[in-house]
């Protein structure tokens, strides 16, 4: 049977490195990259798929409004899967591929995560907001 998700008061809920939280990635392509940044895209998708099973949901989502835009959302089980993916090679293939065929790329996090783990994405070659958890719940996991 499934267990039913554990519940706590909401000033009580232990947001941390231990817990989900979502990542909003968003770039752009130029304009004659298209087709080789979606393959690249599609390489890294797959990787990750294979080599990190703390990665619970990946998507490559286009904007509906600028064809060379896309999102990248990612649900993480915690920080030290963060941590895994910012050291995969495909991914760090894929972050070297950006820099040749796109012209911006910025992250977000949605989620509670621990000051190291800040430290790393700090050391990104792109912009990087956190949004820290003030409460809530997650069924995640």
């Amino acid at each position: 049977t499934r267990q039913h998700a554990r519940r706590w008061p909401a000033e009580r809920m232990p947001f941390g490195e231990s817990t989900p939280f979502i990542l909003i990635a968003r770039c752009h392509v130029k304009q004659d990259c298209l087709a080789a940044y979606l393959e690249a895209a599609e390489v890294a998708d797959k990787a990750v798929k294979e080599s990190e099973p703390g990665m619970l949901h990946h998507t490559f989502d286009q904007d509906p409004t600028d064809p060379l835009a896309f999102t990248w959302s990612e649900v993480y089980k915690d920080d030290a899967s963060l941590l895994v993916h910012l050291t995969n090679p495909p991914l760090v293939k894929f972050v070297e591929q950006h820099g040749e065929m796109g012209d911006d790329f910025s992250v977000e996090i949605y989620g509670t995560i621990a000051p190291a783990t800040k430290e790393a994405c700090n050391a990104l070659p792109f912009p990087v907001k956190y949004f820290d958890t003030k409460f809530g719940y997650s069924r995640v996991a």
